[in-house]
């Protein structure tokens, strides 16, 4: 050892760290400048760094007369080239810039530290085992951090750390004196490997190039050609927004642009994309119209591996099977296959459809240059699709608003005309009246005067009878004249009387119109007044009949210490008190538990069994919110079903415990859960050759194998239309198996409930115009939103306008609306503050008898006549929303009046989330009735 405490092994150790540092960063610098690597730069700065502090470092270490401060100052300096070489080296940090950053300024912050302990104080050992243990902690990390993502050149790294970390550990355990000889062979060794590690990576970074250049020179002659029939396929693509001619432009550019036999374009026909539609081909030798054909997507194997794994699929061999000359016969060559390619539709990362690629006759190999290609026009293809679809969705919602704009207009101006008739004729009514009372005030005015003349006329007479005494013959002469003008007098009377009688008569029927106007009002208030409280009354005594019926309160002498007839019962029965701690069982009880009568006294009746549904079924009982609960309880393989009921004293009726009645119900759960899954299962393989059977229907009806006469076409026509019926069926099959299975599965997320009814009525548009029934649609211009499952809620919508097609005769009517509200308007139980979205489907059939309005919601209902009347179907569609509505918090129900029609009706809770920017645009609501 006293060769490596001389000075000449310590220029020897600076001297040969200097130079191997100093090589290691004269090859990283020139690996930078030649190849511009951001790797080699990282390395250049790195060795620059480590080179910079050995020579402040051991300057310092020279100029240091203590033994134990050279040491820790040359153990601190080791540290900090470690630190620095973590940050070169790491892989992870060559990524994270950010955290490589902060992580050097941490550890020269701990060497800084540890470096300045003596000066306060502590031992120098101390801070040589601190800084040791600092070095070996970096050391590892990087170890681990190279192992992660290990190249050709990552060993010679690797080893050098290791040596480091050696040399460090060696010193820790076994060094002694000033200076740390174990560290600097270490370091020797090190930098040496770390060298070799920067040149063999300059080594590989020239192999690469060299074989780059070399690839390049063979492939560009081909990618020139290549990318002048892109260049031109991309124009064709991208000259049209609408979406047939997107598709059309498309396939035909593929052809045109690889000199290919065919090629077809392939989306998905459903939400679940289980089920593809070939939109659109192109083969210069077709026969037959080539119309789009629907295939299941699990017939398609090579389809399938495209789609779900979003990669490329070359076919080159076996393209003899089956389902390669189906794709090559919706292509357009029934009799021909070849190499096929099958690549993705991408948009936004998830796929779309397929782009097919296929030489049936040539039968020529695709090359890796037109691979590539494919590739690469599938990428154009597919931002094409997607920006049609976007621009036909911004056509059709602007067309919409146009459409109901001028709807709006036109029943403004009609309901304006209207007005302005209603007061025209007011206002000529109110003349007639006028000019009436005019006449009659006039004709009375004009009689008052008159009387009024005729008692000025009878006073002259009176002083003219006086005079008459000594003009007794003169009056004798002027009789019969007083005779007439007194009968004239008395007509005038008489016609003043009848004028005031009539002034009065009319004053009498303004007063009684006035009159009756009011009582009218009141009446019509009170009307509807009594009409809301008469419904609110109905479901009331409804809701009440139900809960008299549910109530089973048991008396509680039934249960009392000296009745022992439960205990000979077969059935399991426990008793608690009112705290709900168990203090009876029978024997029953005992075996279905296993336990004895002693173990289960006094445990509580919510921890009897560890089952959240258990729990929840006592707590609602105890906290009095049913009057009856039962739940059923999985006791190792049985299943034991539970029914808990409150104990009430006869005396005052309090509740003094609770009752439970136990017993195995193991068979009729397993017989229950095999039929459920046997349908299930049944249904879902019934769907599979359904689905085909359509595929190979739309195939013949596009003459693609071959052209069809126009019988033959009438009945393929109808045998498609019995089998999408068929598929109806099933659905709501599926849904009534997953009901009772427990399996109905829910993604509640925010929803527009306006996009699902347009949904729906577009679906069902040719069976409305096929019975001539006018729709109307009554929605909210700012609709708002709900939590509910966008694929539940579309069958809801869809069940319910079905229902209504169906009942409702040709050439009826069917309005579909929506309110919003404080209330569902059924279930009194509900919070009045919270808003409700309530959607109701009015049709006009004939109404629903009331011996029928308690199973309109049943499912299989069977009779002499399973058809309900005033319904379109037998209840299992309307039996699926029920089911649906209610798992989603909300309530359905329904009114009816007998040769009128039906409107059924269901509220789901509003929340206050918006996340789709076109909620906030007033778009209006689809509407198929132009006419009003």
């Amino acid at each position: 050892m006293s060769f490596f405490n001389s000075l000449g092994f310590s220029i020897t150790y600076f001297l040969f760290t200097f130079f191997a540092i100093q090589a290691a960063l004269v090859i990283a610098w020139q690996h930078w400048q030649r190849n511009l690597s951001l790797s080699a730069r990282r390395l250049a700065i790195a060795f620059g760094a480590i080179l910079l502090l050995r020579l402040i470092g051991f300057g310092y270490v020279a100029a240091m007369q203590s033994g134990d401060a050279r040491l820790t100052w040359e153990l601190g300096l080791g540290s900090a080239s470690m630190a620095v070489l973590a940050w070169g080296l790491s892989p992870y940090f060559k990524e994270k810039t950010l955290f490589a950053n902060l992580f050097i300024l941490i550890s020269f912050g701990i060497v800084g530290v540890l470096l300045a302990l003596p000066a306060f104080g502590a031992p120098s050992l101390a801070a040589d085992y601190g800084l040791l243990t600092f070095t070996m902690l970096v050391g590892a990390l990087l170890i681990v951090s190279m192992l992660t993502k290990l190249s050709d050149a990552q060993p010679f790294a690797v080893v050098a750390t290791a040596v480091l970390l050696a040399g460090a550990g060696i010193e820790m355990a076994i060094g002694d004196g000033d200076i740390p000889v174990y560290t600097r062979i270490s370091e020797i060794v090190a930098y040496v490997l770390f060298s070799a590690a920067v040149y063999q990576d300059f080594l590989d970074m020239l192999d690469i190039r060299s074989k780059t250049l070399l690839n390049l020179r063979e492939t560009s002659e081909e990618q020139i050609e290549g990318l002048t029939g892109l260049f031109e396929a991309t124009g064709s693509i991208v000259s049209s927004l609408q979406l047939p001619d997107v598709l059309d432009g498309a396939v035909k550019a593929v052809v045109r642009a690889l000199n290919v036999d065919q090629s077809a374009i392939a989306l998905f026909e459903d939400s679940a994309h289980t089920v593809l539609r070939m939109t659109a081909s192109y083969n210069p030798q077709r026969r037959g119209s080539g119309d789009a054909v629907t295939f299941p997507i699990s017939e398609q194997p090579a389809l399938k591996h495209a789609l779900e794994r979003v990669r490329q699929v070359e076919i080159n061999k076996g393209y003899q099977n089956p389902q390669v000359q189906f794709l090559f016969a919706m292509m357009g060559s029934p009799s021909d296959a070849g190499p096929l390619v099958v690549q993705p539709l991408v948009v936004a990362g998830k796929p779309i459809g397929a782009l097919v690629v296929g030489n049936a006759q040539s039968k020529r190999p695709f090359s890796s240059t037109e691979l590539q290609l494919i590739e690469t026009m599938s990428t154009q293809i597919a931002v094409a699709i997607n920006n049609a679809r976007k621009h036909q969705e911004l056509l059709q919602k602007s067309q919409k608003l146009v459409f109901t704009l001028r709807n709006q207009e036109k029943e403004t101006s009609r309901q304006t005309a209207a007005l302005e008739s209603e007061l025209k004729k007011a206002h000529q009514e109110n003349n007639q009246m006028a000019q009436r009372l005019y006449e009659q005030e006039t004709l009375a005015r004009k009689s008052q005067k008159e009387l009024t003349e005729y008692q000025q006329q009878v006073q002259q007479l009176s002083q003219q009878l006086k005079m008459a005494q000594v003009r007794y013959d003169e009056v004798t002469a002027k009789h019969s004249q007083l005779i007439s003008v007194t009968q004239s007098h008395k007509k005038q009377l008489a016609k003043l009387k009848m004028a005031q009688d009539e002034i009065a008569e009319l004053r009498a029927q303004l007063e009684e119109m006035a009159l009756e106007a009011g009582e009218a009002k009141k009446l019509s208030e009170a009307l509807a007044a009594a009409q809301q409280r008469s419904r609110k009354l109905a479901r009331a005594l409804k809701a009440n009949k139900l809960k008299l019926q549910q109530q089973s309160v048991v008396p509680a002498d039934a249960f009392s210490a000296d009745s022992q007839a439960w205990e000979n019962l077969s059935c399991g029965v426990l008793v608690s008190d009112a705290k709900g701690a168990i203090n009876r069982v029978n024997t029953a009880t005992s075996q279905l538990f296993s336990l004895s009568g002693s173990q289960l006294i006094g445990k509580p009746l919510d921890e009897l069994v560890p089952d959240d549904a258990w729990r929840k079924a006592v707590r609602r009982v105890a906290a009095a919110e049913v009057p009856l609960a039962t739940t059923a309880l999985k006791m190792d393989d049985r299943m034991v079903k539970a029914t808990i009921s409150p104990i009430t004293d006869p005396a005052n009726g309090t509740v003094t415990g609770n009752v439970v009645i136990l017993y195995d119900a193991t068979d009729e759960f397993e017989t229950q859960h095999a039929r459920d899954e046997f349908i299930a299962s049944l249904a879902q393989e019934l769907r599979t050759p359904m689905t085909s059977i359509i595929g190979y229907v739309d195939l013949l009806l596009g003459e693609s194998v071959g052209v069809i006469g126009k019988m033959q076409r009438k009945f393929l026509q109808r045998v498609k239309a019995n089998v999408e019926r068929m598929d109806g069926l099933l659905n709501d099959l599926i849904g009534i198996a997953a009901i009772d299975a427990g399996q109905l599965q829910l993604n509640p997320a925010p929803l527009n409930i306006a996009k699902i009814i347009e949904s729906a009525v577009v679906n069902a548009k040719a069976q409305l115009e096929e019975k001539e029934i006018q729709l109307k649609i009554d929605l909210p211009a700012q609709m708002p939103i709900v939590e509910a499952d966008a694929v539940s809620m579309q069958q809801v919508v869809v069940n319910l306008l079905n229902n209504a097609t169906l009942c409702t005769p040709v050439g009826g009517d069917i309005t579909i609306s929506a309110t919003v509200t404080n209330s569902n308007l059924n279930a009194v139980s509900l919070d009045e503050e919270e808003q409700w979205l309530r959607v109701a489907v009015t049709d006009s059939g004939g109404g629903i008898a009331e011996k029928d309005i308690d199973r309109v919601f049943d499912r299989f209902y069977k009779a002499d006549n399973p058809l309900i009347q005033g319904l379109g179907e037998t209840g299992v569609g309307l039996s699926i929303v029920k089911h649906i509505i209610e798992a989603h918090g909300g309530e359905v129900w329904f009114e009816t009046e007998m040769g009128r029609g039906t409107t059924f009706y269901f509220a789901m809770p509003v929340i206050d989330t918006v996340n789709d920017p076109w909620e906030e645009v007033d778009v209006p609501p689809l509407d198929l009735n132009p006419e009003g």
